[in-house]
């Protein structure tokens, strides 16, 4: 066969992520995949978790009650767990180019929407927007990695895409200091809008074998759904806390005798010191190999700890507290993720989509029950059912993990990973 005749043939044997056969964009490089799953997870997020650090300027100027904080992150993570699943049979079919793309511009349009905020119910709608950004990031973002980066480095991958919600914190955290008490928090959320933006043009365009497009659109059942519904709940409840942590610490640090420049440091050096032990975290589950579920279950036990430093609410505890539960109550998503893709390697999309309903609804319940709870008792109490919360997490973890050894060898590329459990 010719150069010619063979170039052609390649031409016709890849179907691009979203459907179209074409040779003319190479494989995307191992870092510009990275790139672009942070920038999209990030937009994603960035607009409820912004909200969370800045929320103490929103509500004076907006007119919040702690319910109604609740209520807005309520709404964001409300509409991910109706889409969730949905968007990762979606990115099966059609592709995670086209679903991140869309997540990047949803993204932009719920920051620069609560930028222009001027009623809470505004403000509630254009939050919730984001979480159809979020819904459509992170399976598309776990099926690139997958489909991209090879298996040995997957962990660290997935760990540096699960950075993105303590990066969004991180600059929530840096964004009160800087922005809320100098020049208005709506320009931190202007800015978000311009990084979403950015991301929608950091998206690769990927091609795939044609095997993968012919494939089923992604759905799960019998079976092989029950351990994800296990890990669903459990991921549920350990989103709760987390997503309490991102949503309500700066206020509590507040209370607990802080200044609201400090809070929002506090809040960001906890989201630092969360992004790099989700990084880490991944780093070592590839080369650990397997227990994956077990560690996921010994850091949720670990943001116990912390959550109850916090609940004390003295000064010195909230801050060793927050650091701890930011450090092992939120460094084990890429870890989960990483199990839940070895355990269902033909699916990724679309079994991330099922576990990460339970974590949107976790995140919903979560800071919506939490907003009630301070409002009735205080914020020791409500703390200390956040840490119950944790715990519960790690012990259902704990079972779902029993349940992923026993799905069959066949259900998986190589009998080997079913160590990943």
């Amino acid at each position: 066969m010719t150069s010619s005749a063979r170039q052609k043939c390649s031409a016709t044997s890849t179907v691009g992520d979203g459907g179209l056969a074409s040779s003319s964009h190479p494989p995307p490089t191992e870092r510009r995949v990275l790139i672009s799953v942070i920038a999209v997870t990030t937009s994603g997020v960035l607009p409820v978790f912004l909200f969370g650090g800045l929320a103490v300027q929103i509500a004076a100027d907006l007119g919040l009650s702690p319910a109604a904080k609740g209520q807005v992150v309520a709404g964001y993570f409300g509409l991910s767990a109706l889409t969730s699943a949905w968007s990762g049979r979606l990115t099966e079919r059609f592709g995670s180019s086209r679903l991140m793309r869309s997540a990047a511009l949803v993204g932009a349009t719920s920051s620069f929407g609560v930028a222009t905020a001027r009623s809470a119910l505004w403000l509630m709608i254009a939050v919730a927007i984001g979480g159809l950004a979020n819904a459509f990031a992170q399976p598309a973002a776990n099926a690139l990695v997958v489909r991209s980066i090879p298996k040995a480095r997957q962990g660290f991958a997935l760990g540096i895409k699960q950075a993105a919600i303590p990066t969004a914190t991180l600059l929530a955290g840096l964004a009160v200091p800087t922005v809320a008490l100098t020049v208005g928090w709506r320009w931190a959320f202007a800015a978000a809008g311009g990084g979403a933006l950015a991301a929608l043009a950091l998206t690769p365009t990927v091609y795939r074998p044609v095997s993968h497009q012919r494939r089923a659109i992604g759905t799960i059942s019998g079976p092989l759904l029950r351990p994800l519904l296990v890990l669903s709940l459990g991921v549920g409840l350990g989103s709760a806390m987390a997503n309490i942590l991102g949503a309500f610490i700066t206020s509590t640090a507040v209370v607990a005798g802080l200044g609201p420049g400090a809070a929002g440091l506090l809040l960001a050096a906890g989201s630092a010191l969360g992004l790099s032990l989700r990084v880490g975290s991944g780093w070592m589950a590839d080369r650990r190999g397997h227990g994956h579920v077990t560690a996921v279950a010994v850091m949720l036990f670990g943001g116990a700890v912390g959550v109850l430093g916090i609940a004390s609410g003295m000064t010195g505890a909230v801050v060793i507290g927050t650091l701890l539960a930011f450090g092992s109550g939120w460094s084990w998503p890429g870890v989960f993720n990483l199990a839940v893709v070895n355990n269902y390697p033909s699916t990724p999309a679309a079994a991330t989509g099922v576990t990460q309903t339970g974590s949107y609804t976790g995140g919903a319940l979560g800071p919506l029950a939490m907003g009630a709870m301070v409002q009735q008792w205080g914020y020791p109490w409500a703390w200390l059912v956040v840490a119950f919360l944790a715990l519960a997490s790690g012990a259902v973890m704990l079972v779902g993990r029993a349940l992923l050894a026993g799905l069959p060898d066949a259900h998986r590329t190589t009998a080997a990973t079913s160590a990943s459990a």
